[in-house]
C-alpha cells in the first residue's frame, strides 16, 4: 500500500487539489496530512474519494471544529500513532511534538511532521522519517507532498504541477501578521 502524505497547504486549494490528483494517480492506500490546512474548504473533494483520511492539527488550524466535519473527524492533536498497513506511524505537526514518544527504541517504522515547510527524508534505525515540505509553496516557492510505498518503504518527495492563484483575503498575510508558518 502506498501513503500519500501532505503538510502546510496554508489555504492553497490549487496545491491540495494537485496533491490529491497525484495520489488518486497513484493508487495510494491512505492519505496523511500533517497539519496546517488552515481552512476546511481546501479539503473539498477529499472525504470523496473514499481513500482513508488522517490528519493532525497544525498551530494555523483555528477552524479545529470545521476541520472535523469536513473530513468526518479525521483530524487529532499530535502526536498520533496509527497503524496503517502494518507500519506504526508517528504522526505530528512539529517535531517538537514528537520527542515524547521518541524513545530511540525503534517503535515506529515511519515518523512524520511538517511545519518547517522544507522537505526532509532520513532513516534512523529502523524508522523512516519524514517532512513532505509545503503543499503550499510559499515560503520554498515548491510545492511539495510525498509518497511512501508502505510495503518497503521507500519514499518519494514530489512537486506538484500548481496554477498560481492569488491567496485568499484569509490566508494573505501582512509583514505584521503574527501567525506562524
Amino acid at each position: 500500500m502506498k501513503a500519500g502524505i501532505l503538510s502546510d497547504s496554508h489555504d492553497n486549494a490549487a496545491a491540495v487539489a494537485s496533491a490529491l490528483e497525484r495520489f488518486r494517480a497513484e493508487g495510494v492506500g491512505v492519505i496523511l496530512h500533517l497539519g496546517d490546512v488552515c481552512t476546511p474548504s481546501v479539503l473539498a473533494g477529499y472525504r470523496e474519494t473514499g481513500i482513508p483520511f488522517l490528519a493532525v492539527f497544525g498551530n494555523n488550524d483555528y477552524d479545529r471544529g470545521g476541520l472535523q466535519e469536513a473530513t468526518g473527524g479525521a483530524f487529532r492533536q499530535g502526536p498520533r500513532i496509527e497503524e496503517v498497513a502494518g507500519r506504526k506511524v508517528l504522526m505530528a505537526h512539529t517535531f517538537e511534538e514528537l520527542q515524547p514518544e521518541l524513545s530511540g527504541r525503534g517503535r515506529f517504522d515511519l515518523v512524520l511532521f511538517g511545519h518547517t515547510h522544507r522537505p526532509l527524508t532520513m532513516r534512523v534505525g529502523k524508522a523512516l522519517v519524514l517532512n513532505p515540505g509545503e503543499s503550499c509553496g510559499f515560503l520554498r516557492g515548491k510545492h511539495t507532498c510525498a509518497i511512501v510505498d508502505l510495503d518497503t518503504m521507500e519514499p518519494r518527495i514530489l512537486e506538484l504541477p500548481v496554477a498560481e492563484a492569488s491567496p485568499s483575503p484569509a490566508s494573505a498575510r501582512s509583514p505584521g501578521d503574527s501567525r506562524r508558518m
